[in-house]
């Protein structure tokens, strides 16, 4: 018995730490939004499959407050590569939509891994996405792309994110091209070499929709809580330094992410 003990005791060592590092990426895989804007350089792993569920608020002056929900699905098509699928609903759609919001949009995208990281550089990835003008006030199918990087250090990772989206319709007082760039910091919260908490911030500068306007500087935090093998709840909060006068004073999201 003490010498199948000694035997089987590596193996179960083992696969219990390959678990723990499975699950701390899992955790770790920043979808925008989930719970902040930043995304991380790497598609999620092939034949996985993640959906999430969120509501979000959105305080703003005069008022002018909006909430909704919102929904993903993520699907490894292939090594290195990520489609999805997501839409969001917000109350005040006529008036969200001239802030480039939409209500109802369908949104497809892929995500593809160009370079995995290494000593010396980090992950990249493109992604590129279509929105459907399935939503209420919608206008035209719009273009979104972006550039993704990841480096990781010994506690942390950095994340860029540059991102471009095309409008295939406009009101007159709206732009009908978008710029915005994204920074952002992730580091495990847990003690002990846990891994159960991912803690995230980011900064966002973007062009604003709205002609002749400031542009947007957005700073967010957020956090990733593992609650089951492959289930994390998330929440974050976050508010618009500059823009027009209702921008969001504060912004809330909280929901859950399974993967299958």
């Amino acid at each position: 018995m003490t010498v199948s003990i000694a035997r089987t005791a590596p193996l179960v060592l083992l696969l219990l730490l390959a678990a723990t590092k499975a699950t701390a990426q899992l955790l770790s895989d920043l979808e925008p939004e989930r719970p902040v804007r930043i995304e991380d350089a790497r598609p999620i792993s092939y034949r996985a499959f993640s959906g999430s569920v969120d509501w979000a608020y959105n305080l703003r002056q005069g008022n002018l407050n909006d909430h909704g929900p919102g929904f993903s699905l993520l699907y490894g098509a292939a090594r290195g590569l990520e489609i999805g699928a997501g839409l969001r609903y917000v109350t005040r759609p006529g008036r969200n939509a001239l802030r480039g919001i939409s209500s109802g949009d369908i949104v497809l995208h892929a995500l593809y891994g160009l370079t995995t990281e290494t000593a010396r550089s980090p992950a990249l990835a493109f992604r590129a996405g279509i929105e459907f003008p399935t939503g209420l006030d919608s206008k035209g199918t719009d273009l979104h792309l972006a550039v993704l990087a990841t480096r990781s250090f010994d506690s942390f990772r950095i994340h860029g994110n540059v991102g471009y989206t095309r409008l295939g319709a406009v009101a007159s007082t709206e732009k009908n091209e978008r710029f915005e760039g994204v920074a952002g910091v992730d580091f495990m919260a847990g003690r002990h070499g846990l891994t159960d908490t991912l803690v995230v911030a980011d900064v966002a500068v973007g062009s604003n929709p709205v002609r002749n306007a400031n542009t947007i500087v957005t700073v967010e935090l957020g956090a990733r809580r593992r609650i089951g093998p492959q289930t994390f709840l998330f929440a974050g909060a976050g508010t618009d330094l500059t823009g027009q006068q209702d921008r969001a004073r504060l912004r809330l999201r909280a929901g859950v992410t399974h993967v299958y």
